[in-house]
């Protein structure tokens, strides 16, 4: 049977459509949704994909159907004049920054007798966004539809006007009819369906490597729609692509948001050059163990591979490469027992080398950091055990690297972790802790230091005895390592009830006050039923007189590190003792956060905020946090407030 036109499929619910369309169009607004496309470099986000979505409302709840509709009743400039001013003023008044790319795909070949050049143009002028920040995303050329040269000057007239090109050809200029060729895109955007194959095949990886860095090598910049999870992000960092969008990233939204998911931005920080891996000795390991072997081209004979390890006692293996991407591994082990056997070079020694080539080897990003390095050999095949791993970056060959120099590290961290522990928690000490924070500070890096003490913490000892003490100690640095981010945090134990905590979690004020929430509840029992009821206990105090002492409360001073403000950790060490002091003035558990700046230690700037007042009860938590209201110094944190009120200050502004 065949198919109905178009307007007989259409005419049952064709008037209640239209009429949903032209409500949509008076409001002069079309549904959009923003897709965040992040810059791996930066861990930022670097522009939005905008794509028109159906309407929650009514009968026009695809974005398709929303399209054709309009088509079908000539109203199709009209929505895309809508979609385009719309989309603009949002962006606009979100005070969103970095590239809009708007989505043509939805509309297919509907937008074929679009000026799109000039509906665009038109919005941008009306809403003062630069033609430069702004790109179109077009579906290119349906071979069904034979109006290659509408296209190219409709697309053209849109590349005169300055606005960017967005093509979904990888590699593949020709795909649609030359349509590319003759216009250049400036950046490519490969869509999810490539992904599929990037976990299971390491040949697929390469050879999609390899297209990008055709790609990148013309200039483009080359983005990966669909990335799902933290494996794939980090798989298609690996390739060379430098953004990214997909629901890892950050999900579409109604609004253009304006950062990443946390997740995404602490992956993309890792893979960053001195970023927070580099401040840990543990991350960036790979430098130190990888031996620069010359690898070998699949077409060497296994006799010139041989040969080397005959003349190179030191080399336990040698890579096969295929245009910089590694394909196998030759271990030195197996072809020496192969080779030496009767006949066995006669017969194969001609031959390629990759007869003798693992084509599974275990291969290992260069940024990988110990602990993940351990885990990938632990759960490889015993055989790696012999011959090693290849190392790469960005895909791309380095070295070689042996099990045994990475069991020598091993052995080392450990010794040096438990040289400078603290017996009592088997946290890291003041050593490992000023190294770190050393190291962040030389790679330029942001931080926020924790330095966290308990309040009334000797008379306790005195009352209750040292055991029950040592017991308190543990329980804080227990609360504390909970809401510290193990790979991304760092918790050190200073020595008696001081701590640290180096934040790299943006998040640090919210697992602070979980840390406060959690100590103020636990804490209790240690203390008897009498002294919870009073709120503390009494003791005599060195003149014999009676002195009560509150409950046991964790104090924590922060001190927000910028890059460049402070020299090194001893800088950092004098502001954070004097915020802990503030904070310890403060009754009960707090918060105290220090807003001072400062240019290698020296304070150059100050200010104050006004405190801010919230109910508290028994216990409650106090937060010194900036409200952001700047006033005269006179309105410091030392204004009297209510004694049953939460004391919201800070420290100065910088």
């Amino acid at each position: 049977m065949p198919t109905p036109p178009l307007s007989a499929a259409l005419s049952s619910e064709c008037l209640h459509c239209r009429s949903d369309l032209d409500r949509l169009l008076a409001e002069g607004s079309a549904p959009v949704r923003f897709r965040p496309i992040a810059e791996f470099a930066r861990g930022e986000v670097w522009g939005h994909i905008a794509s028109v979505c159906g309407s929650p409302e009514g009968r026009l709840y695809t974005p398709r159907k929303l399209v054709t509709i309009a088509r079908h009743v000539g109203r199709i400039e009209k929505l895309a004049s809508v979609f385009f001013d719309g989309t603009v003023r949002q962006y606009v008044d979100a005070g969103a920054h970095g590239t809009l790319i708007f989505s043509l795909l939805e509309w297919e070949n509907h937008c074929l007798d679009l000026p799109l050049s000039a509906l665009l143009c038109g919005a941008l002028a009306r809403h003062g966004l630069p033609p430069e920040r702004v790109a179109i995303l077009h579906p290119g050329h349906d071979p069904r539809t034979p109006r290659q040269q509408t296209l190219a000057e409709s697309l053209g007239a849109v590349r005169a006007a300055g606005i960017g090109l967005v093509s979904l050809n990888l590699g593949c200029e020709c795909g649609d009819s030359g349509l590319w060729t003759q216009l250049a895109p400036d950046l490519i955007l490969v869509d999810e369906m490539l992904l599929s194959g990037i976990e299971p095949s390491a040949l697929h990886r390469s050879r999609v490597a390899g297209l990008i860095a055709a790609e990148r090598g013309k200039g483009r910049l080359v983005a990966m729609s669909g990335i799902s999870s933290l494996a794939v992000c980090r798989a298609v960092m690996e390739m060379g692509v430098t953004h990214g969008a997909g629901d890892f990233i950050g999900r579409s939204n109604l609004t253009p948001s304006t950062i990443v998911s946390a997740a995404a931005s602490k992956l993309m920080l890792e893979q960053r050059p001195g970023g927070a891996d580099a401040a840990d000795g543990t991350r960036h390991v790979l430098h130190r163990l990888l031996v620069p072997v010359p690898p070998a081209a699949p077409s060497d004979t296994a006799d010139s591979v041989f040969a080397r390890f005959e003349n190179d006692a030191g080399v336990s293996a040698i890579a096969v490469v295929r245009d910089d991407h590694p394909i196998g591994l030759i271990s030195r082990f197996d072809m020496v027992e192969n080779m030496v056997r009767p006949y066995r070079q006669e017969l194969y020694g001609r031959k390629p080398c990759t007869r003798y080539m693992d084509a599974e080897p275990v291969i290992v990003d260069v940024r990988l950091s110990l602990p993940e390095l351990s885990e990938v050999i632990v759960g490889a095949h015993p055989r790696h055990l012999i011959s090693g791993f290849i190392v790469t970056e960005h895909g791309r060959y380095l070295g070689i690297g042996s099990v045994q120099d990475l069991m020598r590290e091993v052995t080392a961290m450990q010794m040096q972790a438990a040289r400078y522990a603290n017996p009592l928690t088997e946290l890291p000490g003041n050593v490992p802790i000023n190294q770190h924070i050393d190291s962040l500070l030389a790679a330029g890096e942001w931080c926020a230091i924790a330095y966290g003490d308990l309040d009334n913490f000797k008379p306790f000892n005195d009352v209750y005895g040292f055991a029950r003490g040592d017991a308190v100690i543990r329980l804080t640095a227990s609360v504390l390592a909970r809401v510290c981010d193990p790979e991304y945090d760092f918790l050190g134990h200073i020595g008696g009830d001081d701590f640290i905590i180096v934040f790299r979690s943006r998040d640090w004020q919210a697992r602070c006050q979980q840390a406060l929430d959690a100590f103020a509840g636990e804490i209790r029992e240690f203390f008897s039923e009498d002294d919870i009821e009073l709120g503390g206990y009494v003791t005599e105090n060195r003149k014999g007189q009676p002195e009560f002492h509150a409950i046991t409360s964790l104090s924590i001073g922060i001190v927000d590190a910028a890059p460049g403000m402070f020299a090194n950790h001893l800088s950092i060490a004098r502001v954070a003792a004097e915020v802990k002091k503030k904070a310890k003035a403060i009754v009960g558990n707090s918060l105290y956060t220090n807003l001072r700046t400062y240019t290698h230690g020296e304070e150059t700037g100050s200010g104050a905020s006004r405190p801010a007042e919230a109910p508290a009860g028994t216990g409650a938590t106090h937060a010194a946090i900036s409200t952001g209201s700047p006033v005269s110094p006179s309105a410091t944190a030392d204004a009297a407030l209510p004694a049953s009120a939460i004391r919201q200050t800070s420290d100065e502004v910088f």
